[in-house]
């Protein structure tokens, strides 16, 4: 992971320390966690280096708010 994915991936990190991170809520939450996780990109062994960093961060973010 570079360096500008890293910082990123702490700053995430950091401001979800502020907010409750996982969606615990009613239906609309779930649905929206449904939806964002089916368009989370997929991957591929010729993905480049910097795709590969970004779909990572993807599924970082996507874990932080809807608890994986």
């Amino acid at each position: 992971m570079n360096t500008r994915m890293k910082y990123a991936l702490a700053l995430v990190l950091l401001t979800s320390a502020c907010v409750n991170t996982t969606m615990q809520g009613g239906a609309t939450e779930r649905e929206i966690c449904y939806q964002w996780g089916s368009s989370l990109p997929t991957r591929s062994r010729a993905d480049t280096k910097q795709t590969q960093d970004e779909i990572q961060l993807a599924y970082a973010k996507f874990d932080l708010v809807c608890g994986g």
